[in-house]
């Protein structure tokens, strides 16, 4: 849950990135991962995904990037909306306009301010003065948007939908605030975290969109691992056609679970295509992140060692995170 500098400027600046919804590779993020913006004590992440038009997807955490890479290897999510600013006033649907979406029934957000004001914490909604005029005195207040950290658009065999992630280091963290540097926080729920944590939800709840709490570090070692390494070489160029890729994939296919490594392959692949081996590599993690090969993930998947079948789906594993 990201949380902007609460300034004049900014939330211009907030306005000029998401005037509407714009779709990849429009899209901006509202915060960049970047010393000027992210905060202090964040871990920035820009991400550059074949899917999102390759445009930049800001990640402000470990556990952001972590929750970034699952979202982007699930073929059924089309779209992420990071560092999204939730409306203060009433607004249509995320998906309200989007092809996909023609002939739903959508619900709509009826803001921040009327969720706040419901929730009886109206007093606490972060506010602005607008600097118009010359006269400072008459500046009046307006409110200041609260920030999302991922939103993804997904689909099913009901159509689009959309799934909220509020993203934490621990799951008590959407009860309670994190130590300070200079002293520690009491070891109970704060009050003011917790009316934040329900305002996202309740916020989105009203559009129909369901909220799921989660917590970067449960995605399991080897799985955040490998999908980092693969997504690594996601979008790397490669120079052969489709056909001479079919043929590839069931050659590296037929392979799965034989005890040769994985650079013999590529090297075999290098030689036969007349590729470089660095892009036969490329090929072997792009048909691991495609899915096209089904090996473990929740192994080291690593080039010296061969390529292991997949016991459990990691979208199985992790399903309840993409219901609608």
């Amino acid at each position: 849950m990201a949380q902007a500098k609460i300034t004049w400027p900014r939330l211009q600046q907030i306005r000029k990135r998401q005037p509407n919804v714009r779709w990849s590779p429009n899209y901006v993020a509202a915060t960049f991962a970047d010393p000027k913006e992210a905060p202090g004590i964040s871990t920035g992440t820009i991400l550059r995904a074949q899917k999102l038009g390759l445009r930049e997807l800001h990640t402000l955490s470990f556990n952001e990037t972590c929750a970034a890479y699952l979202a982007l290897y699930n073929p059924n999510c089309f779209e992420v909306f990071d560092q999204l600013a939730m409306s203060a006033t009433p607004c249509p649907h995320l998906l309200f306009g989007h092809p996909s979406a023609s002939g739903l029934s959508l619900g709509s957000f009826k803001g921040t301010v009327d969720v706040a004001e419901r929730l009886g914490i109206l007093s606490k909604h972060p506010r602005v003065r607008a600097q118009i005029g010359r006269d400072p005195a008459a500046w009046p207040l307006v409110p200041f948007p609260y920030l999302c950290d991922l939103t993804l658009c997904l689909n099913d065999e009901s159509g689009p939908y959309v799934v909220d992630w509020p993203i934490k280091d621990k799951f008590e963290d959407f009860r309670r605030r994190g130590p300070r540097k200079s002293r520690s926080r009491p070891d109970e729920d704060d009050p003011s975290v917790v009316a934040r944590t329900l305002l996202q939800r309740t916020y989105f709840a009203d559009a129909g969109i369901r909220t799921v709490e989660v917590v970067g570090k449960s995605i399991e070692f080897h799985v955040r691992c490998n999908l980092r390494e693969l997504f690594l070489d996601e979008s790397y160029p490669t120079t052969i056609d489709e056909q001479a890729r079919t043929e590839i994939m069931d050659m590296f296919r037929q392979n799965i679970d034989r005890d040769v490594p994985g650079y013999l392959l590529a090297r075999q692949v290098a030689r036969d295509y007349k590729i470089d081996e660095r892009e036969a590599v490329a090929l072997i993690k792009q048909g691991i992140w495609r899915r096209e090969l089904r090996v473990d993930l929740f192994q080291p998947v690593l080039m010296d060692k061969p390529l292991r079948a997949e016991t459990t789906d990691v979208l199985v594993r992790y399903a309840d995170w993409f219901k609608r």
